[in-house]
């Protein structure tokens, strides 16, 4: 098949991603129970048709590790506010190098994304209501991959999935590489894996699962696997750094079996509150 279009070529190669990432686990599993919030019912003197609007604050404390992330990683999480985060990178896919402008865009449910590759034609979006799609219609099923990757291999995702109902797991704290041997002093890592509550296949992310490798002393993300059609994909994330209180990966690296598919490098971050713009 010849390459065409950057996405194109994306997706054929994320089609066939798998992976086989061994790790040893060295404590018992323990599961976080789901705390849900209450909301406080209005009054019958608020709720005429000429009581203020309130803005409504979003619960982000429901699943306590993805509150712990959202603290690690900054302001832009603030319950009250919708934050619009804008990150301008460098998309590399079998040597073809591409700028990709991704805007995230905080809802009451979790986020609406736009994507935008430099000589791909029509923008990329992503929310969950209407899932992937290309130009306000069904993305492509490579179009659909390459959005997924920028989309949930992402720590914003880990924190906001929350919103749309998705479920925590801890699987397992301080865990180690299988080959570290006796005499490792690497970091340590705690799994824990998101569910997605989707059930309409055509909005819904490709991996129903994705497990995350959390440093058990930076509290950052390091690694996603999640899986499509049996093949495993893993993300690894790295060069963390801080800008204005807001902490993120500026380089991501998908591999199959430590080949890499795809590599992205954040060279522009910035983020403010979409209500004042």
């Amino acid at each position: 098949m010849k390459r065409g279009r950057l996405i194109a070529a994306g997706g054929a190669i994320l089609l066939v991603a798998a992976t086989t990432g061994a790790w040893s686990i060295i404590s018992k599993r323990s599961r976080h129970a789901n705390t849900a919030s209450q909301s406080v019912a209005a009054s019958p003197s608020n709720q005429g048709k000429n009581a203020p609007a309130r803005p409504s604050i979003r619960n982000l404390s429901l699943q306590p590790e993805a509150l712990a992330m959202s603290r690690r990683l900054g302001f832009r999480f603030a319950a009250d506010k919708r934050e619009k985060s804008v990150l301008v990178g460098t998309l590399t896919i079998d040597g073809d190098r591409r700028t990709v402008q991704t805007i995230r865009t905080q809802t009451d449910d979790g986020e609406t994304i736009e994507i935008k590759v430099s000589g791909s034609g029509p923008s990329l979006t992503w929310n969950s209501n209407q899932g992937c799609q290309s130009a306000g219609n069904r993305a492509s099923d490579s179009e659909r991959e390459l959005i997924e990757r920028l989309v949930f291999d992402s720590p914003d995702q880990f924190v906001l999935a929350q919103l749309r109902g998705a479920s925590y797991l801890t699987v397992a704290r301080n865990v180690r590489p299988a080959n570290a041997g006796e005499k490792y002093t690497g970091p340590l890592f705690n799994l824990i894996r998101t569910d997605d509550p989707a059930t309409d296949e055509s909005k819904a992310p490709q991996s129903k699962w994705r497990l995350y490798y959390v440093n058990a002393v930076t509290g950052v993300i390091e690694r996603v696997e999640s899986e499509i059609a049996g093949n495993r994909i893993v993300a690894e994330f790295s060069g963390w750094s801080q800008q204005n209180g807001e902490t993120f990966p500026t380089q991501i690296t998908w591999k199959q079996r430590d080949q890499v598919l795809m590599q992205y490098s954040l060279n522009n971050f910035s983020h403010s509150d979409k209500e004042q713009q």
